[in-house]
């Protein structure tokens, strides 16, 4: 069961993390619990609004069964197939945890219809999730009893539904941002989740009273920093998987700048609510983001140092965080302080690349 979820499920939204993530940035990041409490009760009191949940539902099932589908006709997983060996039962009962395991958005998002009805005094109206959530669950069982029934021990890897007409683009940063989605998908998901979060209760609470800019400073500093864990990625990538790229001929400058760059990119989403919610200027937006990057931008110079695993790094990344805080409590421009930080950022950076070569 086991290796039934890990393969499979986990493989799933490894490999979709990029949708995840764009779909949270639209249902959190640019609707508000207001709107979300609208849909639900639509949902809950329009006369088709459990039809139009139920046709919503559906088009995710069938992305997970054409998941399984093609999954499971990769050489690779031909050990899916000795399934077969399992009883009728215990086949039933593990592909219905396997597919709970897919349908866990659904099934989050229905508790949170259940609590709306269960505010509103709505709950006669609520039987209809029950009913999807049994004729998905089937219909995951039914394809998967269904694939390891008609096995497929070969596919064509030239055999495509699309070809994209454009050749993918020459560009480090377009190469980086890429290897994320593909290989760190769940790290990216989980890094900027919880930066989204920090920045949303940051501006909220600033929204409740006429407080400085030392508030969001402070509050937007800590979500930024919450994507340490993919600026170790992008580290790990580029000095122990794409190591051809380090004897290329290429300056300390520019190579700081694709690195910059790369996380100006990774930051945008949090920079992104910040304007949403429309309580700061444009000005102090940007000496939040400059903020931001300055700080990701000094962890990143600090692992050509040290490098290590990214739970000893926690520590100076806390210390780092403590002292930044006091700077800003005692009123230094937070432009300055962005400035400060990308100048001494590029100074480290400058010593301290290429550092374990020469010592080696």
């Amino acid at each position: 069961m086991k290796v039934l979820m890990i393969s499979t499920v986990q493989a799933f939204f490894r490999q979709r993390s990029g949708m995840f993530f764009v779909l949270m940035g639209l249902l959190f990041g640019f609707l508000s619990g207001r709107e979300h409490y609208a849909f639900a009760v639509f949902f809950l009191t329009d006369r088709f609004g459990m039809l139009y949940l139920g046709g919503i539902w559906f088009l995710y099932t069938l992305l997970c069964l054409h998941f399984i589908k093609t999954l499971w006709m990769q050489p690779e997983y031909n050990f899916i197939y000795n399934a077969r060996l399992w009883p009728a039962s215990k086949r039933f009962l593990r592909f219905g945890l396997m597919a709970l395991g897919f349908l866990q958005p659904i099934l989050y998002y229905g508790v949170y219809m259940i609590s709306i009805a269960k505010q509103d005094r709505l709950l006669g109206k609520i039987w209809p999730i029950f009913f999807w959530y049994i004729l998905l669950s089937l219909s995951v069982i039914i394809l998967s009893e269904w694939r390891i029934r008609n096995p497929v021990l070969y596919q064509s890897k030239n055999k495509t539904i699309f070809n994209w007409p454009f050749p993918r683009p020459v560009s480090w940063i377009y190469w980086s941002v890429e290897w994320l989605f593909r290989e760190r998908g769940i790290t990216l998901l989980a890094c900027k989740a919880g930066a989204i979060g920090v920045s949303m209760c940051t501006l909220i609470y600033y929204n409740t009273d006429h407080y400085d800019l030392r508030l969001p400073a402070v509050g937007l500093s800590l979500g930024y920093l919450l994507n340490v864990g993919i600026s170790f990625e992008l580290f790990h990538w580029e000095n122990q998987i794409w190591l051809w790229n380090r004897s290329l001929p290429i300056s300390t400058t520019t190579r700081f700048i694709r690195i910059l760059l790369t996380h100006a990119l990774i930051i945008i989403p949090e920079t992104l609510i910040a304007a949403k919610y429309q309580v700061l200027a444009l000005f102090e937006i940007l000496q939040l983001y400059g903020l931001g990057l300055a700080v990701l931008m000094l962890f990143h110079a600090y692992l050509y140092k040290h490098g290590g695993i990214l739970e000893d790094l926690l520590k100076p990344v806390l210390i780092g965080f403590v002292i930044l805080t006091l700077l800003i409590l005692y009123k230094i421009p937070v432009w300055g302080l962005a400035g400060a930080g990308l100048i001494s950022s590029y100074y480290l950076y400058s010593k301290w690349y290429g550092r374990n070569e020469i010592s080696l």
